[in-house]
């Protein structure tokens, strides 16, 4: 009997790691990745912002879910086994983006946690957050509110008004406000989850950057551009005192450029990856592969300019040229540089791009051992590669009462040089508003085109979705 009593309570240890890690990979992989709102972009005095998707540190969530298993309680075999079921296919619905699903399941996983721990548990305040995070990637915004809410106020209730568990929920109702639209108690939200971090980790610590980043985003929405663009430098500004002058700087560097060419404030992005060139060559040498991203990213940022200057072309062949004078050179970063040289030439030609970058990017792909996932990868599907929008002219702000939905579905064929050509309109509502412009803007956008068996083919089918905000006849003045 001792013998048996022992293998079950190692299994049910066993379990309990298992739905830990269930929980970490659905509150953290899943849950949080998201950020606050939907991306997208935005108008803003200084040109279309993007709304970005930023990932939440896992550090608090983490220590609190390890808090909250306690090691030596044992489960029953059955009802172990059923939570066991529920939290795998709970992890297989967010994975596979049926949220809806996602939302019953996140319901009986907490209903076991609750008859297994009771209501008031650490366990059950996690689950409950869960459950938050469900019903709002399921837009069930209220009710996601209000599970967050449970949660952080059963935190409080068992570990204090300051406690670290709190955080991840309260991320979480600031991101259901801001899925509701009430972007200033989403501010007050997080600025709340920010001072809690800050006050359990310190000043400086990392985790606190993300929510720096919700704020921002919240903040975007208010019109507060000033105090986004302050949060932004802020987290930078951490990151910075934190690493100094070393490597491990890079990243924030390199996020906060990426958020500047999103507001097309591109001359600026292009500071920050001088600067990431600057502190590569100190550390590392001047030949660093380390170098090969920043040339990267400029010479990628003028073609989102859609600026064919010279610089521009310039840093992608500098990039191309320290990759392959590399030792060991990594074939997969030369592929890939050589695909961005073919999108520049088929972006900005007179004469024609050849295609012959893509080709050797495709020969080096063949010698990888994932090399035709990757070739089916990066070249099958047409992308943009100089996208040219159709005019706003006559569009509403999203933000009016009588503003509603609209769009024009294009079906078009695209050229082994990039270009499009048989250009139909499929559908559109309102009929004929956005037609003309739509066409117009597909007929000027440039495309990296088709490849199959490593030569440019021309892709039949194509289509693009238009979506935009007009007011009805019915309602203008």
């Amino acid at each position: 009997m001792d013998q048996e009593h022992l293998m079950l309570k190692l299994t049910a240890s066993f379990a309990r790691v298992i739905c830990i890690c269930a929980l970490f990979i659905v509150v953290i992989g899943h849950v949080a990745a998201q950020g606050v709102g939907i991306p997208e972009v935005i108008q803003t005095p200084v040109g279309p912002v993007q709304i970005e998707n930023e990932l939440f540190s896992g550090n608090d969530a983490e220590n609190s879910l390890e808090r909250s298993l306690p090691v030596d309680e044992e489960l029953p075999r059955a009802e172990m086994t059923s939570l066991l079921e529920a939290q795998i296919e709970l992890q297989s619905s967010v994975e596979n983006e049926e949220y809806a699903e996602a939302v019953s399941l996140a319901e009986i996983v907490l209903q076991n946690i609750k008859t297994q721990f009771g209501d008031k548990s650490s366990q059950t305040a996690v689950s409950l957050s869960n459950l938050g995070e469900m019903q709002r990637r399921a837009e069930l915004h209220e009710d996601a509110g209000l599970s967050f809410l449970n949660s952080i106020e059963l935190f409080r209730e068992l570990e204090g008004e300051t406690t670290p568990s709190a955080i991840l929920p309260l991320v979480g109702l600031g991101a259901s406000y801001h899925g509701l639209g009430d972007y200033t108690q989403a501010v007050n939200v997080l600025e709340e989850a920010r001072a809690i971090n800050r006050r359990n980790f310190g000043l400086l610590n990392e985790d606190q950057i993300t929510i720096l980043d919700h704020l921002a985003n919240s903040l975007i929405r208010m019109e507060r551009y000033e105090d986004a663009e302050r949060n932004k430098l802020t987290g930078l500004d951490i990151m910075e005192r934190l690493h100094g002058d070393s490597l491990e700087l890079l990243p924030a560097i390199y996020k906060h450029a990426r958020w500047l060419r999103g507001s097309n404030r591109f001359e600026e992005a292009r500071n920050y990856y001088v600067q990431a060139l600057r502190l590569i060559r100190k550390v590392d040498g001047s030949n660093s592969a380390l170098l090969a991203e920043s040339y990267r990213a400029i010479g990628n940022s003028y073609r989102d300019q859609k600026l064919p200057e010279g610089r521009g072309i310039s840093a992608l062949r500098r990039g191309l040229e320290i990759l392959r004078s590399q030792e060991h050179p990594n074939k997969l970063e030369i592929s890939r540089m050589l695909r961005n040289i073919g999108d520049w030439h088929a972006a900005f030609s007179t004469v024609g791009p050849t295609g012959n970058e893509y080709r050797e990017a495709w020969a080096l792909l063949d010698e990888l051992e994932d090399g035709e996932a990757l070739q089916y990868r990066f070249f099958y599907e047409p992308s943009y590669v100089l996208n040219i929008n159709p005019s706003t002219r006559g569009l509403a702000d999203p933000s009016h009462p009588d503003a509603v939905d609209g769009y024009v579905l294009v079906s078009f064929d695209i050229t082994p040089a990039g270009k499009a050509t048989n250009i139909a309109v499929v559908e559109s509502v309102p009929q004929g508003f956005k037609d003309e412009a739509t066409v117009l803007s597909i007929s000027r956008s440039r495309f990296r085109p088709r490849l199959l068996e490593g030569e440019p083919v021309t892709a039949k089918g194509v289509t693009r979705r238009y979506t935009f905000q007009y007011i009805p006849l019915s309602k203008q003045n």
